[in-house]
Order: structure tokens, then C-alpha cells, then sequence
């Protein structure tokens, strides 16, 4: 059965949306984590940002039970320019050595 949702679309916009919500959850778990037990984590907004591009595989494994291929690919592309966009803005300073651990 052909599904309606089964479009490129659906796929790079699950991509974006997952990730940016992934991204504003992560960053306010750790912030109610250090009010709730006085901690003082640091996590870097680029490994922040690297779990909200990792959470694709939520919707990956939703769209593949599914045979959404089309939805899928669109998946796929999006976590793809996210995951170059991630890398074009913090690669660099991996790349040097100045991860400033």
C-alpha cells in the first residue's frame, strides 16, 4: 500500500525538525540538570548539536519498517547536509588539535 506521507519532503523535513528539537532538548536537559543538582556540566553546543543529528536514526528506523523509501532518502539527505554543515562549522578546530580539552 502506497502511503501518502511517502515523499522526499517528509523525509529532509523529519530530518530538520528531529534534529533541531533533538538540539533545544539536549541543551535543556543539561541546563535543568545543573539548576536540579548544582552541577556545573559542560557540554559543547557542537556535541549538543551532534546528538541532535544522531537522533535521525529515530525516524530512520520509523520510515524503514514502513518501506518509505521516498521519505527515507529525504532522511538520509538531510542528515547528510546537517551532518556537513556540523562539520564545515566545528571541523576545523578538530582538525587542528585546538579541540581545547
Amino acid at each position: 500500500m502506497i502511503s501518502r506521507y511517502d515523499h522526499l519532503l517528509v523525509g529532509l523535513l523529519a530530518a530538520f525538525v528531529v534534529a533541531t528539537l533533538g538540539f533545544a532538548v539536549s541543551t535543556q536537559a543539561v541546563e535543568f540538570a545543573n539548576q536540579l543538582f548544582d552541577l556545573t556540566m559542560d557540554f559543547r553546543q557542537r556535541s549538543l548539536a551532534l546528538i541532535g543529528i544522531c537522533l535521525n536514526v529515530l525516524p530512520l528506523n520509523y520510515f524503514q519498517a514502513r518501506y518509505w523509501n521516498k521519505s527515507l532518502r529525504g532522511l538520509v539527505i538531510g542528515t547528510f547536509l546537517l551532518a556537513m554543515a556540523w562539520f564545515f562549522n566545528y571541523g576545523q578546530d578538530l582538525l587542528d588539535g585546538s579541540a581545547g580539552y
